[in-house]
Parts: structure tokens; sequence; C-alpha cells
């Protein structure tokens, strides 16, 4: 208990400052009491992550607002994805703060800031057409099987959001709940705003049984509500680490380049509500932050 609580301190003191325009009243923010590790870009680079994946045509850099003529964010820098050809993926992930907390099953919050310049269309046969803007992940018990448990993709028919489980066919074989078995699609009805800076939140309760959850809000509105649901691998020999990554990944997409820009992502142990709510109302695991 002793070490959370110094990792949460520790998380507290490396988050950056929310300015007091983010909340209706100016009141002050709560939310840096419970964030485990945030990532602005104001270093102008990725070293805030653990890892960039690449894979094909696409890429992900460090890049100011002003320089991509968009509106700023929470600073100067933000983070560009980009799919630059017919096929590819880029993934920015974060390991060691979801790591430890998969280890012992606490639920934890994955928030950040997206802008899309332009509505993402397919490119030819809408069946040929995939995007993803985040996963998460986790291994299963043999050495380089990484396979996405769940992910968010783009509807390219209204620009809504459709939620996956085992987008890849690789997820465990029963799930994501008791007695079904392969892919899963829900779909949501509130096309993503473009042209904007859009709020995510993503509730994430780590179980390799049907004891897991996932909850996802766009501004605010709940788009998925997932329980009793797996989130990841058992820990059976090297398997059941967990992890999330935000992706620009895909395949005929209308632009190419199919670009999004993403900034202030955090990993917290509570909603942030854009740091503005009432944390009392918030679902949080309050038994595991007390001294």
């Amino acid at each position: 208990m002793r070490c959370f609580t110094a990792l949460v301190l520790l998380g507290a003191l490396l988050a950056p400052q929310m300015s007091r325009a983010d909340c209706p009243d100016g009141a002050q923010p709560w939310w840096y009491r419970y964030v485990l590790w945030s990532a602005g870009m104001e270093t102008g680079d990725l070293s805030q992550w653990s890892e960039k994946v690449n894979t094909d045509a696409a890429d992900s850099w460090a890049v100011t607002a002003a320089g991509e003529g968009i509106a700023p964010r929470g600073g100067d820098w933000v983070l560009k994805q980009s799919v630059t050809g017919t096929v590819g993926g880029t993934r920015m992930q974060r390991y060691p703060e979801i790591n430890w907390l998969t280890g012992y099953g606490i639920t934890f919050y994955v928030s950040w800031w997206e802008y899309y310049p332009a509505q993402l269309t397919a490119a030819g046969s809408p069946e040929m057409f995939m995007y993803s803007n985040f996963e998460i992940a986790s291994a299963d018990d043999c050495p380089a099987c990484f396979h996405p448990i769940w992910g968010l993709f783009i509807n390219p028919a209204d620009f809504t959001l459709v939620l996956g489980w085992s987008p890849n066919g690789m997820a465990p074989a029963e799930g994501p709940h008791a007695r079904e078995a392969g892919k899963r699609f829900y779909h949501s009805t509130r096309p993503i705003p473009v042209g904007q800076w859009v709020f995510f939140e993503v509730m994430i309760k780590p179980s390799s049984t049907f004891t897991g959850a996932l909850k996802i809000w766009m501004n605010g509105e709940v788009l998925f509500d997932q329980a009793n649901v797996k989130t990841r691998f058992p820990d059976i020999g090297i398997g059941g680490a967990m992890w999330t990554a935000h992706t620009g990944y895909g395949s005929y997409i209308n632009p190419t380049p199919a670009t999004h820009y993403i900034d202030d992502v955090t990993i917290s142990l509570r909603r942030l509500r854009r740091g503005c709510g009432d944390r009392d109302r918030d679902d949080a695991p309050a038994a595991m932050i007390s001294p």
C-alpha cells in the first residue's frame, strides 16, 4: 500500500497543470491527485511514451498545433498520427503503470483529447476500409503473441465509433461475455465532431475472467458500457500482460494521408471529466487510494 501511495504521489508531481479555462466555473481542478502518468508532448518529442511501433505506411510525430494549422489544446505541441499509404499502422504505447495496475486488478481510466481535421471515409469498397484510433492489447502465452483484445474503429458510413472484441480473431476463445465466442462489434450513434478537439475517456477493469468491465465516453456522453467481460489474456506462462495503444491504423482511407491529432493523454485512478467533475460521483477504487 505504501508503494502504491508513493506511485500516486509521483504521478501527481509529474502531471501537467490543466488550464482553469477547461472548467466552466473556473474552479480549481482536482484531477492531478489521481493521475499516474500523462503525455502532453510539450517536450517537443515522444519521450513520455514507452514505445512507438510502426507497420507499413504510417508514423507518429510530435508537432506544433500552429505548424499544422489547427487550434492548440493544452499547449503548443501535440501528437500527430497518419496513415500515409493504402495500408499502415502506427501505435503509441505506455507500459509501466497499466502493467502494475493490471497485476493488482485495479480499475483505471485512460483519457485524451483527439482532433480530426477531416471526416474519414472509404476509398473504394467499404469492406476494405478500416481505421482504429485506440486498442486494449494483451499478451498470450507465447513469444510475440501480442493481440488486440478490444479496439475502437471508425464506421466510414457516418463517422461514428464501433467497439470491437477480438478484431483480429485472436482474443481468448470464449468471450467477451460467458458463452460467447468469435468477433463481436458494438455500434454507437453519435458521430465524431470534425475540426475540433474531442474528449475521450475509457474506464477499464482488468480481468482475464468474466469480471472485467469497459466503459467509454465521448465529450461526457457514454458510447459503450460493457460489464462482465474479459479484458486480457490469463496469467499463464509468459502471458497476461496488458496495455493500451493510441493508434492511427487502417487501410483504404479517404483522404490519404489519414491524419488525426492527440493531446493531454492520461492514465488515472479516477474519471477526470475534463478535470471539472464532481469527484464524489465518479466511480473509483477508493479503498486502494486511502492511506
